[in-house]
């Protein structure tokens, strides 16, 4: 072998790294190797002198001091591997516990800041007192220890009391202590996922694993917050979420929550042992619909939580617990529709909310101390809002009807029964008595918004020379009653049509189809909601 092959391979070699250059690793082969020679010389001048049959004694001494400086050679190589791997997995160790420390922003150690390198750890985290003082001797965190440790930061009521610097940096930094010091619990799992996250895309190859393992360890946390939310002291998960929510489409960080809120949700479907899913989720409708409530109109917030309720519409598994949700508590009440979620939303209106009474009304308050001018700006103003509005509306019952077809079923069966439910609107006494109408049928308002977001829908095949139009089925509103799984086959979720008043009536009975399309159900849902909603107005 040429001197520039053996130094190649001792370049190439791993344990060259224990030694404090490339050039103490020649010189310490080359003695190895001199020595060896030099053992090699010695058996080669004894065996000379001796060619016969017989071999003298001193030839097995040499043979066996030879033996043993290999064994004493190789017992140093083995010395040196163990050595290396030793400080190889140290530093794994080191960069793993680093790791942990960026994304959870928690730690175990909380010795001098002057005595740690300060090289890839946060300079703000949460010391784990009890937990340090049950491991002893163990001041860092591995794979091992860290959904324990995870589990005590959550369980921590005032998290900012146990904050330490983690550097010797005395610059004040206010988003470190923000960042370590979340007392919302959700929010704290939200902001590691998102830690994970990075880390994964930063870490080198062998760490890799342990990184991913960490994002899951944030959704299976996550999931066990929102099964069992009881044993977090002072924190109300699902006002979390809801924020969470709202702050992200305020920021135009949406889509990141909605990443982290989908492996979540997987993780709540694929384990309905201590709650259901819909039971999980319905504290969130609660929550939704009890701010949604106060809200008028003009106002800007409105849009947001009209935007997180487009989101669950169009989340498959969201959309099935919302239309759940949406059902009133009796069917056969028409008022009852307004106070669902659903109902509060169409029950926003620029109108009075009982008329004649314009205490608390936003809008046109004084119309007689007002110069046309500023009548037209807000005139301007509540249409566009109303325009925005009606466009929120029409995507969500969009959003639920290109779903799936339970979700089709669940909202064509809300609106039919809701119809059906406020046919009295009609009748003549509506008018006159007003007291018993607001208790029996829903608003105007109501109807109005209805009606807006369902012409919507009939666009496509309402414009001149559509051939989609001539798809409609007018022996839809001849159909006699239908029970549940009828109504679910032939698609049919009007009530009640046939006992209308026909303009021309039928001489003999009409061939119903196995089943109508969209364009028909559609198109008699929105005459129906028209008619209801604009008779009684008409009729004043």
């Amino acid at each position: 072998m040429t001197d520039q092959e053996n130094n190649n391979n001792i370049s190439s070699n791993p344990f060259a790294a224990l030694f404090g250059s490339l050039a103490d690793a020649k010189q310490f082969a080359a003695i190895q190797k001199e020595q060896l020679k030099q053992q090699s010389g010695v058996l080669t001048v004894n065996y000379l002198p001796f060619l016969s049959d017989e071999l003298p004694a001193s030839l097995d001494d040499s043979d066996n001091s030879v033996s043993e400086s290999l064994d004493e050679f190789d017992y140093s190589v083995a010395e040196i591997s163990r050595s290396f791997r030793s400080q190889q997995e140290l530093c794994e160790q080191l960069n793993i516990n680093h790791m942990i420390q960026r994304i959870f922003l928690i730690t175990l150690d909380n010795s001098d800041p002057s005595l740690k390198s300060g090289n890839g750890i946060p300079s703000r985290c949460v010391y784990l007192e009890e937990m340090a003082v049950d491991l002893e001797d163990q001041d860092w965190l591995d794979m091992n220890n860290v959904e324990q440790a995870v589990f005590a930061r959550l369980l921590l009521q005032d998290p900012g009391n146990h904050l330490i610097n983690m550097t010797s940096s005395t610059t004040l930094n206010l988003s470190a202590d923000r960042d370590a010091g979340e007392s919302h619990i959700f929010c704290y799992l939200y902001s590691c996922f998102q830690r994970a996250k990075e880390e994964i895309t930063k870490v080198p190859e062998n760490l890799l694993p342990f990184a991913v393992q960490c994002r899951n360890l944030t959704v299976s946390n996550t999931r066990t917050v929102l099964l069992t939310p009881e044993i977090y002291v002072d924190q109300n998960i699902h006002e979390q979420l809801v924020d969470l929510m709202l702050e992200a489409i305020q920021g135009a960080h949406f889509e990141d929550v909605t990443e982290f809120l989908e492996e979540v949700i997987e993780a709540l479907i694929l384990d309905e042992e201590v709650r259901t899913f819909p039971e999980v989720m319905i504290p969130v409708f609660d929550i939704l619909l009890g701010r949604i409530k106060d809200l008028e109109l003009c106002q800007i917030l409105l849009y947001v939580y009209l935007d997180i309720l487009l989101y669950f519409t169009r989340q498959k598994d969201m959309a099935k617990v919302f239309v759940e949700y949406i059902q009133p508590k009796d069917p056969n009440n028409g008022q009852m529709y307004q106070k669902t979620l659903l109902g509060i939303i169409l029950n926003i209106s620029c109108l009075l909310k009982t008329p004649g009474i314009v205490e608390n009304h936003g809008y046109f308050l004084n119309p007689s101390r007002s110069s046309p001018q500023e009548i037209k700006v807000q005139e301007a103003n509540i249409h566009q809002f109303m325009a925005q509005f009606h466009e929120k509306i029409y995507q969500m019952l969009k959003n639920l009807l290109q779903l799936s077809p339970e979700t089709k079923h669940c909202i064509l069966s809300w609106l039919g029964n809701c119809l059906h439910a406020n046919a009295g609107r009609t009748k003549i006494w509506a008018n006159q008595m007003p007291e018993i109408f607001f208790q029996m049928y829903a608003s105007d308002a109501f109807f109005l918004n209805l009606g807006a977001a369902l012409l919507k829908l009939c666009q496509p095949f309402c414009k001149p020379r559509s051939s989609r139009l001539l798809t409609f089925n007018p022996t839809y509103c001849a159909l006699k009653e239908l029970n549940d799984e009828e109504r679910k086959i032939k698609n049919v979720h009007m009530r009640g049509l046939d006992k209308e008043t026909c303009l021309i009536p039928a001489v003999q009975e009409p061939k119903f189809p196995q089943n109508y399309n969209l364009v028909t159900e559609n198109l008699v849902l929105t005459e129906y909601t028209l008619y209801l909603g604009f008779h009684r107005i008409f009729c004043r």
